[in-house]
């Protein structure tokens, strides 16, 4: 039996508060094109000063996100574009070239400092654009680029090396076989920072072979369930969920819930507001749910519910059994 077995849920926010961008708090990019532009009109100076006032402003909402999902007992999932155009192929600084660059680390140690005491769960999903199972190179060294910078980003935000801080992505690869695509996935994922390593799970899909069946047979490495994912594409008669989370050991699983949009036909179309709570409280669950904040309360709120509907059930099941099924003596 699991260590987390009966324990609350933690209801995970992702990436934005909404509440937050009300008060003005909100992630800013930059374009590669954009970056150039500026550099050849104004020199890279200037262009790495606007550049480094983003990242920081980035860091900053980072830390918080994190103090608002503390003060409300939330998990959170980092945003995967804290640091634009740090990853991209042709970018020739580093962290370190930007006028900011003390601020930022100063952030950061912020955020590790207050998460000491806090213990908010962290974890990131990269972009779908990374597939590690891909034949062409040039996408795999994309790949691995983005994922050791994401791994860089969970570190300096003092996440553990486990799956407990997890770096969720998606195979994302159907064309050929299926033992060969888990091969090369493996394969380039051992060419990874360790960073990257300790903390790799994968998440069943919603179209395609990558279900949750495909997902057991081919890997060894832990599998977030997502339940909207597996409504869409399903697969065999056994019980998923509960498959997924004996592939965590004993590490709590961090899965991912969601609701179809009730108004559009494409039924992977995520709601604005749940209807309901995710099926199960003994795991951690992403809401990907578009109202974010107001999603979570609800499901919090459907949660409540639920154990108060419960309680005069769970208090019959508690209590002395006598006093419900008075034995008789025998005479003898």
């Amino acid at each position: 039996m699991y260590r987390f077995f009966m324990e609350s849920p933690m209801y995970n926010l992702c990436c934005i508060s909404n509440e937050l961008k009300e008060q003005g708090y909100k992630f800013q990019t930059m374009t590669w094109k954009r970056f150039n532009q500026l550099r050849d009109e104004h020199g890279a100076e200037y262009a790495l000063d606007q550049l480094g006032q983003r990242w920081l402003n980035n860091v900053e909402v980072t830390r918080l996100c994190i103090e608002h999902c503390h003060d409300n007992g939330w998990g959170y999932r980092v945003s995967s574009s804290l640091f634009p155009c740090l990853t991209h192929p042709e970018f020739e600084y580093s962290v370190q070239n930007v006028p900011q660059y003390e601020q930022i680390m100063e952030e950061f140690r912020d955020i590790v400092y207050y998460n000491e005491t806090w213990q908010v769960r962290l974890s990131t999903h990269p972009d779908q654009f990374n597939v590690l199972a891909s034949e062409n190179q040039s996408a795999v060294d994309k790949t691995i680029r983005e994922l050791n910078h994401h791994g860089w980003v969970m570190d300096m935000l003092g996440c553990e090396r486990s799956y407990r801080n997890p770096m969720n992505i998606h195979v994302n690869c159907t064309k050929g076989d299926l033992a060969d695509i888990a091969a090369r996935f493996m394969s380039n994922l051992n060419k990874t920072d360790q960073s990257v390593q300790s903390r790799l799970v994968i998440e069943n899909e919603d179209k395609g072979c990558w279900t949750v069946g495909n997902l057991l047979h081919y890997f060894n490495l832990p599998i977030t369930f997502d339940n909207l994912h597996h409504k869409c594409n399903p697969s065999g008669k056994f019980q998923p969920m509960e498959t997924c989370a004996f592939t965590w050991g004993k590490i709590k699983p961090l899965f991912h819930y969601s609701e179809s949009h009730p108004d559009k036909k494409n039924p992977r179309a995520h709601a604005d507001m749940p209807v309901d709570k995710p099926c199960s409280k003994q795991y951690d669950w992403d809401i990907e749910i578009k109202s974010n904040d107001a999603a979570i309360r609800a499901c919090a709120a459907f949660q409540e519910i639920g154990e108060a509907l419960a309680q005069p059930f769970k208090s019959f099941m508690e209590s002395d059994t006598k006093d419900y099924y008075p034995t008789q003596e025998v005479n003898k």
